[in-house]
């Protein structure tokens, strides 16, 4: 079967200024929420593992925070994994049910009549980049191995992602609360883990009222908790040591590799702690 050529029909109505911003402002609630909870517990989590000697290992632990942020959700997600959704929704699952509908590749008998032209059209003087996608498809569709590997990626991802939506937020709660202890007579263990369960709960409880509301609840408190952020930053950067903006230099990560060996590589996963959030949303 041939397509030579192909109409739209359907015409997505272009976001005002007003839905994008207000999107944007939601996101601080819901997106940034999870990944500005990670100052929390990363350099503690990375130094708990490789111990301060020298401004190598500071540095070195800085620059390596950095470049995973600017590699994986900046890099990695802005700029290749946007660009892979299903008429706007993303996901394991999204991603998955797109390669379903134009090859046939899908484990379970769910397809449609109209799927068999969408999976087995050909273009006229196809590009080198259309021959080698449709090689790919053609061989997801002959060979059963593939197909079952498909699909286990696929639960693999999404167990992942539920993992991180079970285990984040209690670390986040967790350590937000531990920064009582010491400050709270008798504020000890016990403590700790009753006020975090009582939180997580009042959180979870609230989750009900729809993504959108629960943006707009903490979008504010976000907002304020990375203006508090950047602006201690900033002071503390020029008021105790100017010179950490050293750390923009990659050398620090191989230096901190070169003087810790095996523990630099323990602690590469609680760096991996920075980017909590950016892979689920």
């Amino acid at each position: 079967m041939e397509i030579s050529g192909a109409c739209n029909s359907h015409h997505s109505k272009e976001p005002t200024l007003w839905n994008t911003l207000t999107l944007a402002f939601q996101t601080l609630g819901v997106v940034y929420g999870d990944m500005g909870t990670s100052p929390l517990y990363v350099f503690a989590d990375v130094f708990s593992k490789v111990p301060i000697e020298s401004e190598v290992d500071v540095l070195g632990a800085l620059s390596l925070v950095m470049y995973t942020i600017a590699l994986l959700p900046l890099a990695k997600y802005i700029f290749v994994v946007l660009k892979a959704n299903d008429n706007g929704e993303g996901g394991t699952f999204a991603l998955y049910s797109l390669i379903c509908r134009y090859a046939k590749v899908n484990k379970l008998p769910n397809h449609q009549p109209a799927d068999e032209h969408i999976s087995s059209f050909r273009l006229k003087l196809p590009t080198p980049e259309l021959e080698r996608a449709l090689n790919i498809k053609e061989n997801l569709e002959r060979r059963s191995s593939l197909k079952t590997f498909l699909l286990l990626l696929v639960l693999m991802g999404t167990s992942m992602i539920i993992g991180d939506g079970i285990l984040t937020p209690a670390i986040s709660v967790m350590s937000a609360v531990s920064g009582l202890q010491g400050e709270i007579p008798g504020f000890g263990t016990n403590a700790l883990v009753i006020v975090s369960i009582i939180l997580l709960l009042l959180l979870f409880s609230i989750q009900r009222f729809g993504t959108g509301k629960v943006g707009f609840m903490f979008a504010p408190i976000l907002f304020l908790w990375f203006f508090s952020l950047g602006a201690i930053g900033i002071y503390n950067v020029v008021t105790h040591d100017i010179t950490v903006i050293r750390a923009l230099n990659p050398f620090y990560i191989y230096l901190f590799f070169k003087k810790n060996s095996g523990d630099a590589w323990s602690a590469l996963g609680g760096c991996v702690l920075c980017i909590t959030g950016t892979y689920c949303h």
